[in-house]
């Protein structure tokens, strides 16, 4: 336990700082600068995996010592990597049923979402307004699923490392349900500077900060799970570069809602994943019992 709190404290420390230079020393701001805040967002994304492979080299640890990190692929991984798609989907349905929502194709949040320039947003919406509703869902989860599975993989390997890699390792005596709580919350706070510069929740940044835990805990339970039933952190990349992906798909389907109801970071999204967490538990319990182990001795178990 003491390793991950050591962790998950100089993770924070080392992670906030940056931000801080870059946020007041060279005025990064996701409106004014987008370019440099994309930019910033991704190399942010390493800062577990740096101040993992420090505290392993202090601690003088092989850099696969958990033997986390590997290519052993099972059906589970397809799993993971459609199970994002699956939850955005329902995602759509669930918003829909929110009181001021409508679903309806928003040409408008995607431009908003790429940062067209002003002069050219009307001719892109023109030419977005050209293609059915589920031509367009289509395209954009298919898009996703690919960006999911590359470079969004890659961004999702620098914090997974530390997440799902080095305090799994950490935490191995701790039974699942303290683990995921633990390694959410630490994650979810981390985003803490991203989310106050408008990440994800532009319209309620200070209210984000506590919505982000919720959502990584919830989400840090799904990948947590697949990470032990493939014996693979890297079904964890492909999962959480899978949601980034995709996740924007929701407000591109959808029109009124707030920050507090929309998409995977807001109501809507946290019902899909309780109830998929859910029915993976009810699954479970007929199988591997993950959800009533240590991590260590679900690493240890001989496959069925």
């Amino acid at each position: 336990m003491k390793k991950a709190i050591r962790f998950s404290i100089a993770v924070c420390l080392f992670s906030w700082a940056v931000a801080a230079v870059a946020r007041f020393g060279f005025d990064m701001d996701p409106v004014e600068t987008p370019m440099f805040y994309t930019m910033f967002a991704m190399a942010y994304m390493f800062f577990p995996l740096i101040t993992a492979l420090v505290l392993q080299k202090i601690d003088k640890e092989k850099f696969n010592h958990t033997g986390l990190v590997n290519f052993k692929i099972k059906w589970s991984w397809l799993v993971a990597w459609l199970l994002p798609v699956v939850m955005v989907l329902l995602c759509i349905l669930v918003n829909g049923l929110m009181p001021g929502v409508s679903l309806q194709y928003n040409a408008d949040q995607m431009i908003n979402q790429y940062h067209i320039p002003e002069d050219q947003q009307e001719m892109v919406r023109e030419q977005l307004m050209q293609f059915p509703a589920w031509v367009m869902l289509l395209i954009t989860i298919a898009s996703g699923l690919m960006t999911g599975v590359s470079i969004n993989a890659l961004c999702a390997f620098g914090e997974e490392y530390g997440w799902r890699n080095y305090l799994v390792h950490a935490l191995r005596e701790k039974k699942f349900w303290p683990a995921a709580l633990f390694i959410g919350v630490v994650w979810g706070i981390w985003h803490f500077p991203l989310i106050l510069m408008g990440h994800n929740y532009p319209n309620e940044p200070e209210w984000g900060v506590l919505l982000m835990v919720v959502f990584c805990v919830l989400a840090g339970v799904l990948e947590l799970y697949f990470v032990l039933k493939t014996k693979s952190m890297i079904v964890a990349a492909i999962m959480h570069g899978t949601i980034n992906a995709v996740a924007g798909t929701t407000i591109y389907f959808t029109l009124g809602g707030n920050d507090f109801l929309n998409g995977m970071t807001g109501l809507s999204g946290f019902i899909v994943m309780v109830v998929t967490i859910l029915v993976i538990w009810i699954y479970d319990r007929s199988r591997d019992r993950i959800f009533s182990k240590t991590l260590g001795e679900s690493l240890e178990r001989v496959e069925k």
